[in-house]
C-alpha cells in the first residue's frame, strides 16, 4: 500500500498495481492497474481517475471511472463524472456532474476510456 502524505503535491500521472491513500494533493490523471483508491477527508485531487474501487472522503474535480464500485462518503466533495456498475453517495456527500451506471464494467472490463462531461448537474445528498 502506498500512502501520499498531506505535504505532498504530485502533478502528472499516477500508475499503481497496489492500493493508494491520497492525504495530499494530486493534479492530472490517476491510473489504477491493481488495488483501491482512497482519497482521505483531507486529501485533494484535480485529475480523471481510473481504477476498480474508489472511495472519496475528500475533494476530487475530475472524471472517476471504476470497473467495481465508486463510493462517496459523508464528507465527500465531488464534481465531474462518474461511471461505475456500483456508485454509492452517503448522505452529507457533494456532488456535482453526472453519473453513468455502466452494467458493462460489472463484466471486469479492466480498462476504462474516461469520457469528458458534456454537462452539469448538482446534486447533494440527504
Amino acid at each position: 500500500m502506498t500512502t501520499i502524505g498531506a505535504s505532498l503535491l504530485i502533478t502528472g500521472e499516477i500508475t499503481s498495481r497496489e492500493d493508494i491513500t491520497i492525504h495530499g494533493r494530486v493534479k492530472g490523471q490517476i491510473r489504477m492497474e491493481e488495488g483501491s483508491l482512497l482519497l482521505a477527508p483531507k486529501g485533494h485531487v484535480d485529475a480523471d481517475v481510473e481504477g476498480a474501487r474508489v472511495t472519496i472522503h475528500g475533494t476530487l474535480a475530475g472524471n472517476v471511472a471504476a470497473s467495481q464500485r465508486i463510493e462517496l462518503t459523508p464528507t465527500a466533495d465531488v464534481s465531474g463524472m462518474l461511471t461505475s456498475c456500483a456508485v454509492v453517495m452517503h448522505d452529507g456527500a457533494t456532488f456535482n456532474g453526472l453519473i453513468d451506471v455502466d452494467r458493462q464494467t460489472a463484466k471486469g472490463a479492466p480498462r476504462l476510456k474516461i469520457a469528458p462531461a458534456t454537462s452539469a448537474t448538482a446534486m447533494k445528498a440527504s
